[in-house]
Formats: structure tokens, sequence, C-alpha cells
């Protein structure tokens, strides 16, 4: 019982994949439901941001050695690293890994793994609100760059169009409720609540994507992706975010950043948000099994990290 309690969420998410992609004729007239799953994205992205207590950072923009640094990590040196390798994967999935490497960094679980750590949760959160902020440019820069012979540019357009209007606006509405002193801290008080709740929506989007895949695999006359794609596509993600995570930490070392942001860059710099990779990847008709794979994999390693770097911390006390 208690290891389900605890694994809920990614038992749920294996689960509504596989549901979706073997009933997908069923749930054809859902999924093709534009406004639904826009509504879900804007939805799920209020609840995420809306608990995030953005006006208590003055520490991080007085100083923004440390976020500026994750966001360029989480935004530029991770598409880089995976521009070469993810034709490996085939092109089934390659293309996955290029919107999975665009996407910004996680609205929750890199400040959460940061103060187990013993990091400055603060630096994590900034570098959510810079990738986070400007995903609705960058995410649809890198795919064009990438894939641009692979994708319809009206297609890529409307995605700047939507991640903007469903992303950052849900996200600055979300801080401007904050204003009000008693709505900030019921959403405060109810973040627990709140995040189960935006876990749901994660699911329902995880769900719809995993419909269209299914509904393409129908249409395709030979098999795109086998189980060696599969395990390219993962040897590359947590090869790409192990590096990424120790190379933050290095660099941040090396630039005379103290511990507690030393460990935020790590995180922050190197997790991605499955919200918006998963809203993208269906938008745009590519396999969601990539952005899938890589926020499972940076809960159970960074899990393992925050256990490590809060052991070597209290070591040193």
């Amino acid at each position: 019982m208690k290891f389900i309690q605890k694994h809920w969420f990614l038992a749920s998410l294996l689960l509504l994949m596989a549901m979706g992609f073997q009933f997908a004729n069923t749930f054809e007239t859902l999924a093709e439901i534009d406004w639904l799953k826009w509504s879900i994205v804007s939805a799920t992205m209020f609840l995420m941001a809306w608990p995030l207590e953005f006006g208590k950072l003055q520490r991080s923009f007085a100083r923004p050695a440390a976020p500026l640094l994750g966001a360029a990590l989480n935004l530029i040196l991770i598409p880089l690293l995976v521009w070469p390798l993810a034709a490996l994967a085939g092109t089934e999935l390659g293309p996955g890994i290029i919107i999975t490497a665009a996407t910004p960094s996680t609205l929750a679980s890199a400040a959460v793994l940061t103060r187990h750590a013993g990091g400055d949760d603060s630096v994590a959160v900034m570098v959510t609100i810079l990738t986070n902020a400007t995903c609705f440019f960058v995410m649809p820069f890198w795919i064009y760059l990438q894939t641009g012979d692979q994708i319809d540019s009206s297609l890529l357009l409307s995605t700047i169009y939507k991640l903007f209007l469903y992303v950052v606006v849900p996200i600055a509405l979300a801080q401007l409720a904050r204003q009000h002193r008693s709505t900030a801290d019921w959403a405060t008080q109810a973040k627990p609540l709140l995040s189960k709740l935006a876990l749901v929506g994660i699911l329902a989007m995880v769900f719809l994507g995993a419909v269209k895949m299914g509904l393409r695999f129908e249409t395709q006359t030979d098999t795109p992706m086998s189980a060696g794609n599969l395990l390219t596509t993962a040897i590359i993600l947590i090869s790409v975010h192990v590096s990424v995570f120790w190379l933050g930490i290095f660099i941040a070392k090396v630039i005379g950043l103290p511990r507690p942001k030393q460990i935020a860059v790590g995180f922050a710099g190197s997790q991605k948000t499955l919200m918006i990779g998963l809203s993208t990847a269906v938008n745009l008709g590519f396999n969601i099994i990539p952005i899938v794979m890589y926020h499972s994999l940076q809960l159970i390693v960074d899990t393992v990290f925050a256990e490590r770097l809060k052991g070597n911390e209290s070591a040193r006390l």
C-alpha cells in the first residue's frame, strides 16, 4: 500500500499511456477536441504556479548569476547536446527527443528536490520563471532549427501563440491572484491539494497524447519504433540529464557560487517540465514517449542525487 501511495503518479502515467494507445479508436473524438486539450494545459499551469511564492525572490534578482546559469543550461546546452544524438533514436522518437530538450524547467520538483538536498530553492524557482516565461519563443526556435523540414510552419506559428496564451498567461494570472493576501495564503496552504490537481491535469494530457499516438500507429504500414529505439532514447535522455546536472554544479562551483546555489543550478538546469513538453508534442503530432520518459527518469535519478547531496551536507556539519 505504501509503495502505491508513493508511486501512484508514475503507475497511473504508464497505465493511461497503455490505455490511450490500446483504445485509441474509442477515444478518437475526445482527443480531437482542441479546446479541451488547451483548457487542461491552461488550468494545470495555473494550478502549478499559484502556490509558488515568486514575490520572495529578491535575493535571486539581486544576484542573478545562478538563475541565469541554470536557465542557460536548460534552454541552450541541453538542446545543443541532443541535436546530434536525436537521429540515433529513429524517425519516430527523434523529434520527440528534440521537443523534450527544448522544454523549460519544471515548476515543482526542481524546487522541492533542491530544498530537500540543502540547496537554495529560490534559485530553482527563478530558473523556472525564466525558462517558462520564454518558452513560447525558445521552444519553437529549437524545434524549427532542428526539425525545420519535418514540420508545417503554420503549425509551428500556432504553437508559439498557444504556448504564450495557455502557458505564460496562466502563470502570470496565478501570480496576479497572489496579490490578494487571503487568496495567496490559501494557495500556499493548499499547495498539496493544488499539486495533486495539477498532476491529474498532466495525466489527462498523457492520455490524450497516447490516443493520438495510437491513431497514428494504426495508419502506418510498418513499425518505425523498435525496442532498440526505445533503449537508445532512454540512454540519450538519462546521459544528457545526468551530465548537465553535475556539469551545472561544477560550473557553479568554478565561478564561485556557494554550495546551496550550486545544488539549485544542478536540479533546475537539468530538469524538464512534463506538461509543456506534452502539450507541444501533441499539438505538433510528435511522439510523447521521450518527454514522458525524461520526466520519469529525472524523478527517479534526482531523488537519489538529492539523498546523496543531503548526506554530504550532513557529513560536513
